[in-house]
């Protein structure tokens, strides 16, 4: 048998070698247990997908001033299952709930998921914000999503500017992922118009968070991590400064003021009154504001300029002239007879007194209605047309050419298209031919039926300016910073009437502004060429209404005032029309004590 020859050495490797393995015994297990622990904490660290929302493109005026800016707000969310450490009192304070309605939102969150977040509050401002960040550092569940909202360096414009409001869940469902719980939308006016240009495109960031929802570090160095586009600046064709002139007109008054620049369609100032200071609908009190705002009783948020729908008044004859002089039905030397109203229908219309008898010319310059109801009933009555109905419809089709009853297409929604009824409307009202001029014989001085918006009557003053044609109306110039600038076309339109008709017509608006019913419009040098009117209301005074275009040779500003309840076209509209004009062809008032009683006096109760 064989024997180690030295005992104590075979006793050393065997302690050596059983020492080995304890040591690679006790390795294998702390290695082990090192991962059960690494994988343990990895699985309590998740990686979260973040909405980047991108800031929202900014407005600037035609001259490029900055208009409409981004401010930061933030939707505050709460997650139940990361919650702890909530301070219920503290945490109301700073948002400014009461703690019940604090702890209400807090179990409401709970009841619709321990582990998605909640919307807790919306709109929080930067400030409050940070308050929260700074003292609440402990308090664990919450998480924000910054919004952009906006901000107005000039307050007015409300009406075509438009507002912001959170998606609604049925715009969230079909949006295929451009929008999510929180967002904002532009919901009127320009920025819902233009919603794919301003909005931009949202980015994610992915970011690890530990087990109470506290971000640690960003995902793999951003790796994945998608960019925001943010969205585009968009330059506008109102003159911000000239909209705040515009405005302050409408001191205690009710009606709208459209100005265009008759060679290019680009509306410079819109103003429907009473309006509001937009920042109102921006911030923390949104909801509230909205609500003010929606219950006045003069209906602030309703947009007067393609919404309201007026009579034209004796605005209307100049259209009723034209399509006469086209249809060589009226020829301009005729003189028509006025004894106080339209004799030939018992004195129906009524008219005031002036020179006479008068020709087309003068019949502009004085605005007469009998002259002009006899330009209608023999429009209506010529040989050359079979019937009344035929005429009617041969008249109806000029008036659609200039854009009465029917939608212009400005680029802001809710446009309204006025009224001008069919023949068969008068069918159904007296029977088939049951009616002829002399049943509407209101028309003739845009008095019956037919109704029109400030815009469209501002856009008929571009097509007599530009002697037979116009650009569709709109808001947008052109996008900022980008070489193509145009991203926008919008159609021109051409009347069939013969220039040399616009000129008969133009020297009448001249003339009725130099030395006729608009001379309190008159300004030396101006150029101004316009029409009065008044629109009979049923519901109250009449209608103090304007139109006219300046400098009648080159013309650079063609614009429409009513103002409800006014009375006299000369009482209120051609005055405010001409100051408007005035300040922006020249950029200074001639008129000091004007101005100062159209700012300063009201029509209605204050």
């Amino acid at each position: 048998m064989f024997e180690p020859k030295n005992p104590q050495r075979r006793l050393h490797w065997i302690l050596l070698v059983s020492g080995t393995v304890v040591l690679l015994i006790g390795r294998l297990a702390q290695l082990q247990l090192g991962s059960l622990e690494g994988r343990r904490q990895a699985e309590m660290n998740t990686v979260r997908r973040v909405e980047v929302i991108p800031p929202r493109g900014v407005l600037r005026d035609r001259k490029e001033r900055l208009w409409v800016s981004n401010i930061p707000f933030f939707n505050l969310f709460l997650t139940p299952k990361e919650v702890s450490g909530l301070d219920t009192l503290q945490v109301s304070h700073i948002l400014n709930l009461s703690p019940a309605s604090l702890r209400l939102k807090v179990e409401q969150a709970r009841q619709f998921s321990l582990i998605k977040p909640s919307l807790l509050i919306r709109y929080v401002s930067l400030n409050r914000y940070a308050t929260l960040m700074e003292r609440s550092w402990r308090q664990t569940g919450f998480s924000a999503q910054v919004l952009h909202s906006r901000q107005y360096l000039y307050p007015v414009g409300a009406h075509f500017l438009g507002y912001l409001s959170e998606v609604t869940p049925q715009e969230i469902s079909t949006s295929e992922g451009r929008y999510s719980l929180g967002n904002l939308v532009g919901r009127s006016g320009l920025e819902r118009q233009y919603e794919h240009l301003l909005a931009g495109r949202k980015g994610y960031r992915f970011v690890v968070v530990d087990a109470m929802g506290r971000e640690l570090s960003s995902y793999q160095d951003g790796k994945h991590d998608i960019p925001p586009l943010r969205g585009a600046d968009l330059v506008l064709t109102v003159d911000a400064e000239l909209q705040q002139f515009a405005e302050s007109l409408f001191y205690g008054k009710v009606g709208a003021l459209v100005a265009i620049e008759p060679s290019t369609g680009e509306i410079l100032c819109a103003v429907s009154a009473p309006t509001y200071d937009p920042n109102l609908l921006s911030g923390e009190e949104v909801g509230f504001q909205w609500q003010k705002l929606n219950t006045a009783s003069r209906l602030p948020l309703y947009n007067r300029v393609i919404q309201g729908m007026y009579p034209p008044g004796s605005t209307f004859k100049l259209l009723n002239a034209l399509i006469a002089l086209q249809e060589s039905t009226l020829a301009p030397p005729m003189i028509y007879p006025c004894m106080m109203g339209y004799m030939r229908n018992g004195g129906k219309p009524a008219c005031h007194a002036h020179t006479g008898p008068l020709s087309l010319v003068g019949a502009i310059q004085h605005s007469c209605n009998a002259y002009f109801a006899s330009v209608y009933t023999d429009f209506l009555h010529h040989p050359r047309y079979e019937k009344v109905e035929v005429a009617y419809e041969r008249w109806r089709d000029y008036m659609l050419y200039f854009g009465v009853g029917r939608r212009l297409g400005v680029d802001i929604p809710s446009e309204k298209p006025g009224n001008l009824p069919r023949k068969t409307y008068y069918d159904r009202i007296y029977g088939r031919h049951r009616w002829n001029a002399y049943t509407i014989i209101s028309n003739s001085i845009g008095q019956g039926e037919v109704l029109m918006t400030p815009l469209q009557m501002a856009n008929i003053m571009c097509v007599i300016a530009n002697r037979g044609y116009y650009i569709q109306p709109h808001f947008l110039r052109y996008v900022y910073g980008q070489p193509h600038k145009q991203v926008t076309y919008f159609d021109t339109i051409r009347v069939p009437i013969q220039a040399e008709h616009f000129e008969t017509v133009i020297e009448g608006m001249r003339l009725a502004v130099e030395a006729g019913t608009g001379y309190v419009a008159y300004v030396p040098d101006l150029g101004l060429c316009g029409k009065t009117g008044t629109a009979q209301n049923p519901h109250g005074a009449d209608h103090s209404v304007f139109v006219g275009f300046a400098p009648w040779d080159n013309p650079k500003i063609a614009i429409a005032v009513v103002v409800e309840n006014g009375g006299w076209g000369a009482s209120w509209a051609a005055p405010m029309a001409s100051l408007v004009a005035e300040k922006y062809l020249k950029g200074t008032i001639s008129r000091p004590h004007l101005l100062k009683h159209i700012k300063e006096t009201p029509l209605l109760p204050q």
